[in-house]
């Protein structure tokens, strides 16, 4: 069994590294020379993972054919605004065997058109021709790829598209520390999952300007009414906003020092560089900005009312002082 997946970040190196237990072969796919070279050659990719080893039967490419030919299963583990043009070049490869499923495990909307990553993944797939052949389905939940490639206890959703029997690749995925939940609400898990990153840039935000536990557990909680409000607005299930995809992401994104959200927020505060610099500066995407501005323009298409995104849209996009908008807020 060869398992295919687009990326060579943090989570995707974690996550290939977990599959290596069961599968035979793991390769990734990148555009970066330098990280697929060291993960070939020195067996780690220090820029996410720093000296975390790798296992033999993993291994990287820069070549989509290489990756996609004889796979058994195809996962999408790239920056949430690529998702569209990467997996476009995939549904159009001839080494893109039938029958494949395509698994979404980036976080996230489309922002110029405020779409599920699945939607946007069936849409590249219908453009190809291909859509009746690729089943779709999401992998998500509370899952810091440090974590993850620590062999650290870990639980997360597998969600895909009615009509598919998803629990023999549930069975595929999962692990000795690495358990997998099925649930048939591909919506809401993709809400949830996007949109916790928000809440963490607002825990964040007030960890920097020196706020206690009081007022994390308050935009924590608060931050799950927006999510219940705009996720069931938008279709999802409520229950599944309280389960790992939700309130478990949510939490272990506010809380962790591994969270690229949550730290962002707080460095905001420190004045020295706009959010954008700050932006320019990371290693690492920041998806909760992304999901900033696509929740907000659904919130006015949907007429839901999110006050706690609204205020921190306008830290990042319009340059309100952080502290002014945590006293709005609290007004």
């Amino acid at each position: 069994m060869k398992a295919a997946i687009l990326g060579t970040g943090s989570w995707a190196s974690a996550f290939g590294r977990h599959l290596c237990h069961k599968w035979e072969r793991v390769v990734l796919w990148g555009v970066e020379p330098d990280q697929v070279d060291s993960i070939n050659t020195t067996g780690t990719n220090p820029a996410f993972l720093g000296d975390v080893v790798l296992p033999p039967n993993m291994r990287a490419t820069l070549d989509l054919e290489d990756a996609l030919t004889e796979a058994d299963l195809l996962f999408v583990c790239v920056p949430s605004q690529a998702v569209r043009e990467v997996v476009g070049k995939a549904a159009r490869s001839d080494h893109f065997p039938d029958g494949v499923p395509v698994i979404n495990m980036a976080k996230g909307f489309e922002v110029t058109t405020l779409e599920r990553l699945s939607e946007v993944i069936e849409e590249e797939l219908a453009a190809a021709g291909r859509r009746a052949e690729h089943p779709v389905a999401v992998l998500l939940g509370p899952s810091h790829a440090e974590e993850v490639a620590d062999e650290q206890p870990t639980a997360v959703v597998l969600a895909g598209q009615e009509g598919v029997d998803w629990s023999g690749w549930q069975d595929w995925i999962a692990g000795p520390f690495f358990r997998v939940y099925t649930n048939d609400d591909i919506a809401g898990v993709e809400i949830a999952s996007g949109f916790k990153n928000i809440i963490a840039l607002a825990v964040g935000m007030a960890d920097g300007l020196g706020a206690g536990d009081n007022t994390r557990g308050t935009l924590m909680t608060r931050g799950m009414i927006e999510l219940s409000r705009l996720g069931m607005a938008l279709g999802g299930k409520k229950e599944t906003f309280f389960g790992l995809a939700g309130i478990g992401d949510m939490i272990t994104t506010c809380i962790s020092r591994h969270s690229r959200n949550r730290n962002f927020g707080e460095a905001v505060t420190q004045g020295d560089r706009s959010p954008q610099e700050l932006l320019e500066g990371a290693v690492q995407v920041v998806e909760g900005v992304h999901m900033t501005k696509a929740a907000l323009k659904l919130s006015e298409k949907m007429k839901v009312e999110l006050p706690i995104t609204k205020q921190v849209h306008d830290v990042l996009f319009s340059g309100k002082p952080p502290r002014q908008a945590m006293r709005e807020l609290m007004e």
